[in-house]
């Protein structure tokens, strides 16, 4: 018989297939539960609400991308190297994961005050805020110009966005590629030269 962390696992797999491909103001617990394979009542045991269950798979997820960077700090100090490293770990979640970080953003919305303002504080504290602190960190090594890091991130960040978007792989292509490409042009620009160069020829 299986034990209810495995169970809860199943759930948040299962549920996230769903959110994903329907969002989540167009699913109810019934229909959550029906694709799932558990009994109504058996959700509610795991999760009290619907928006319970969506916070805890967006939580998941973003524990699963702090982990990442933790191990992200530790490929060099070369802020180049970490991203590099964390946004393909990230390309290499399954799609339906992937795609939390954009349903995240669309969804919001629908979710209590309180519930929504305690999400956005942990998405800082595990994601975006690690990622400016790695280019904040990046600056006072010397390996990046002075620069606004707030902004920065989320630059870079609005760079990552469309990769969220499984169905935009066929026209993106071979995602590694298009990442080393975004990095390039995110950390060197996509200037043949600098402009005083230019200027002068």
């Amino acid at each position: 018989m299986s034990s209810a962390s495995e169970i809860r696992t199943h759930i948040l797999h299962k549920a996230t297939e769903l959110f994903v491909r329907r969002g989540y103001h167009g699913i109810s617990m019934r229909e959550l539960a029906e694709h799932v394979g558990v009994s109504k009542a058996g959700l509610y045991y795991h999760f009290k609400s619907k928006e319970e269950l969506f916070l805890a798979i967006l939580v998941e997820n973003v524990n699963r991308i702090e982990a990442l960077l933790q191990e992200a700090r530790r490929v060099g100090p070369n802020p180049r190297q970490r991203i590099d490293f964390l946004f393909k770990k990230m390309l290499a979640f399954a799609p339906e994961q992937r795609a939390i970080i954009r349903l995240a953003s669309q969804e919001l919305g629908e979710l209590a005050e309180p519930a929504r303002r305690a999400f956005l504080e942990l998405y800082h504290e595990r994601f975006t805020g690690q990622v400016e602190a790695i280019l904040a960190e990046g600056v006072e090594q010397g390996y990046l110009r002075p620069l606004d890091t707030h902004k920065a991130t989320w630059i870079l960040l609005g760079m990552m966005y469309p990769f969220f978007y499984p169905t935009q792989e066929a026209e993106i292509g071979a995602l590694e590629d298009a990442v080393d490409l975004m990095l390039t042009i995110f950390f060197e620009g996509a200037q043949a030269r600098p402009a005083t160069q230019m200027e002068e020829g």
